[in-house]
């Protein structure tokens, strides 16, 4: 006679712990997109390290080598002659300096941060997913989040894992009330990329919410004072380096011939998609086009749900940025891997989904992410 079986055990439970689940799957795909990356290098002659630190990557490890160095000589025109690493953020050059100390070589020290980083933004998205989207719904929002296009970036020496460790962070703690605990995240998101302007924005918003609600307390203070502690900083080194308190957006347009267009270079873009101009003919803009369109989509129905406005406040500003950043249009997919939060319908909806369905429909989606992402590092000759 069969013996019944008794209750899983906690290590059952354990491995079935949505978190669990989620990060397992996270580390499987950074894993496969890094087999992708190198067996692509490799194929086509290439060392799949240079491909790994081209772009960003090269400027960060020259900051954790070198420094800031000096300010670049300025022109008759007024506007520096070359590009300068001050435009970069410090954080993510400063962990590779440090973890370097220990003997790592700086460009496996990049790599280690991306890997732990982007690990600790997939547990942190998915804890902040299950209370919107039910425990199912969060490692489907994280898997999706995991693939897509430009998610490279998550393998490489980037600094957006550290950058979505650092929001997820924050939103989390928005979300649970902590209000100090989010301006310490905020803070650390400042010190890593300018999109934390959308995180400081959300936090000042939480943080008035929570004051009407209650009373003004040293917390709130607190709080207000530590979200924007790390752009200001960010920002001011660059002011004191280049003598202007404008200094960093002027490096931006002069030195990087980048800055704010309100969208003007993308739909400049589209238009010659569409009348099969130069950008027809390169498909990482013409991905750029698909996926801003389709953020735009999913932002009109995420908002529809009346989500907190600090999450509202970030995801649109992260966007803005994105959207009107001028030039470089390729990238937007890029920087709108931040903007995890508009997947939250589409979670929603797919959690609904028979598990069968699901796993028919990841393996296409694996296959071509992977295929997508190594075109990107190891083909594409510019950054991701």
């Amino acid at each position: 006679m069969r013996e019944r079986s008794g209750p899983p055990g906690p290590r059952r439970d354990l491995l079935r712990h949505p978190v669990v689940v989620a990060a397992g799957a996270y580390v499987l795909i950074r894993l496969l997109m890094l087999a992708a990356i190198v067996g692509t290098a490799q194929a086509r002659g290439m060392h799949a390290a240079g491909r790994l630190t081209k772009a960003d990557g090269y400027w960060y490890l020259l900051i954790a080598n070198h420094g800031y160095g000096h300010v670049p000589p300025i022109g008759p025109d007024g506007a520096y002659t070359h590009t300068t690493p001050l435009a970069f953020f410090p954080l993510y050059p400063w962990l590779i300096r440090a973890i370097s100390v220990v003997g790592i070589p700086k460009l496996y020290a990049a790599l280690l941060i991306t890997a732990v980083a982007g690990t600790i933004a997939a547990v942190l998205i998915t804890l902040w997913a299950r209370p919107l989207v039910g425990d199912r719904g969060a490692v489907v929002l994280t898997v999706v989040w995991s693939l897509l296009p430009t998610s490279a970036v998550l393998d490489m020496a980037y600094s957006e894992a550290l950058f979505v460790a650092a929001a997820a962070a924050t939103l989390l703690a928005l979300q649970r009330h902590r209000l100090i605990a989010a301006g310490l995240a905020c803070t650390v998101a400042g010190l890593t990329r300018p999109t934390a302007a959308g995180l400081v924005l959300g936090v000042l918003i939480a943080i008035a919410l929570d004051v009407r609600r209650t009373a003004l307390g040293p917390r709130h203070l607190a709080a207000a004072l530590l979200a924007p502690t790390g752009l200001l900083f960010s920002l001011g080194h660059v002011a004191v380096a280049t003598g202007r308190l404008d200094g960093w957006f002027w490096l931006e347009r002069t030195a990087w011939h980048s800055g704010f267009d309100g969208g003007w270079s993308w739909l400049r873009a589209v238009g010659q998609i569409v009348t099969g101009g130069r950008a027809a003919h390169q498909p990482p803009v013409v991905m750029s086009a698909a996926v801003v369109i389709a953020f735009l989509a999913a932002f009109v129905v995420w908002v529809r749900r009346r989500p907190p406005a600090a999450e509202v406040a970030y995801t649109a500003m992260a966007g803005l940025m994105a959207i009107g950043e001028r030039n470089y249009v390729h990238v937007k997919p890029r920087f709108l891997l931040v903007a995890f939060p508009v997947l939250v319908p589409l979670a929603r909806r797919m959690s609904r989904w028979p598990t069968s369905t699901l796993l028919w429909l990841a393996v296409p989606v694996l296959a071509a992410s992977l295929a997508w992402n190594a075109y990107l590092v190891v083909v594409w000759p510019k950054s991701v």
